[in-house]
C-alpha cells in the first residue's frame, strides 16, 4: 500500500485541486489519502472531493508535528508525501515510484507562465538551477535535498524516527538525516509538481528567509562537505545562472534584481537564527500569494 500525506493549514480554495490530482494518478498498488491540517474548513473541503479521503487535525503547532500525527496513522509501505497548495502531473506519482531508492524527490515546476513578470522569472530560474543541481548530483550519486513539495520515502527509513518540531524546512531535514544513516536518495525528474510562486515581494522574501533559515537551524556536521544549498555555494554560480538564463535587457534587470534579493534573504536568514537565535515560531510567516 501507498500512504499519500497531504499538510495543509488555511488552503480550503486549493485543497481540493491538490487532493483531486492524487485521486486522478493510475498506479497498481492500494493507497490511502491523508489529509493533515488543524482548521476544518480545509479538512471539509477535503472531503468534499471524495469519502476516500481520510482527516487529521492537528494542534496548529507546525508542519513537523503535523507529519508526526500522519506518521502514527499511515499504513503504507511507501509514503509519498506533499502539499495542499500545489498540483501534482499526470502519472507524477507513478514516475516517482518507478525510481527505487530510499528517498525519491519530484520536481517543481512553476504554474504560470515563465515570462509573465519578475516574480514568475525568478521562479523559474530558481527551480531549474535545483533541477539541473538535482539531475547533476543524482547522476554521481551524490547527496540531494528532496523537495517537500512532492517526494516520497519507504515506510522502513522511518521507523524510528521523528520530525523536529522547531525545523522550518522538514524536507531538509529529513534528506540530511536519512544520508548519514546510509540511505540513498534520487531524483524522479519527470515527476513533477506544479507550484504557485509568491506574487509580490514581502511574500517571496517570507517564503525564502523561512527556508534558507531551516538551512542554517541544522547541525553543521551534517552539511560538511556535503551541503546543496549555501550563501557561498550560490555565489560562486552567479556566472552559470546569468549566461543560463538571461536572454534580454529586461531579464538582465530582473537576474539583478534577484541577486540583490538573495543576498537580503540570506543575510536575514542568518541573522535570524545565527545571532538572534529565533526559532520556528517567530520566524515562520505565512505566505499568501501562493495559495
Amino acid at each position: 500500500m501507498v500512504s499519500i500525506i497531504i499538510t495543509a493549514k488555511d488552503e480550503a480554495p486549493t485543497i481540493k485541486k491538490a487532493v483531486d490530482g492524487f485521486l486522478k494518478q493510475a498506479i497498481n498498488d492500494d493507497f490511502e489519502l491523508i489529509v493533515v491540517a488543524p482548521d476544518r474548513k480545509t479538512l471539509r473541503a477535503a472531503q468534499e472531493v471524495s469519502d476516500k479521503v481520510k482527516i487529521i487535525q492537528d494542534a496548529g503547532r507546525g508542519k513537523a508535528e503535523a507529519l508526526n500525527l500522519a506518521l502514527g496513522q499511515a499504513q503504507g509501505k511507501l509514503l509519498v508525501f506533499s502539499d495542499g497548495d500545489v498540483a501534482v502531473k499526470q502519472d507524477a506519482l507513478a514516475k516517482l515510484m518507478a525510481v527505487e531508492a530510499d528517498l525519491v524527490s519530484g520536481r517543481p515546476v512553476a504554474y504560470q507562465d515563465q515570462e509573465s513578470n519578475m516574480f514568475a522569472y525568478w521562479q523559474r530560474v530558481l527551480f531549474d538551477s535545483a533541477h539541473q543541481l538535482r539531475l547533476e548530483r543524482d547522476k554521481q550519486k551524490k547527496f540531494l535535498l528532496v523537495s517537500g513539495y512532492l517526494f516520497s520515502v519507504k515506510r522502513s527509513v522511518l521507523n524510528d524516527f521523528k520530525f523536529d518540531e522547531n525545523s522550518l524546512t522538514e524536507d531538509e531535514y529529513l534528506s540530511y538525516w536519512a544520508w548519514h544513516q546510509g540511505y540513498k536518495i534520487s531524483y524522479a525528474a519527470p515527476a513533477e509538481v506544479k507550484v504557485k510562486y509568491p506574487d509580490n515581494y514581502s511574500d517571496w522574501l517570507k517564503q525564502k528567509v523561512r527556508t534558507l533559515a531551516g538551512g542554517y537551524q541544522l547541525p553543521p556536521e551534517w552539511k560538511k562537505n556535503i551541503a546543496m544549498r549555501g550563501f557561498l555555494r550560490e555565489s560562486f554560480k552567479i556566472w552559470w545562472v546569468w549566461q543560463r538564463y538571461v536572454k534580454n535587457f529586461k531579464q538582465a534587470c530582473w537576474m539583478a534584481l534577484l541577486f540583490i534579493a538573495r543576498l537580503q534573504a540570506w543575510l536575514l536568514a542568518f541573522t535570524k537564527v545565527k545571532l538572534l537565535k529565533q526559532n520556528r515560531a517567530k520566524i515562520w510567516q505565512r505566505v499568501a500569494s501562493t495559495k
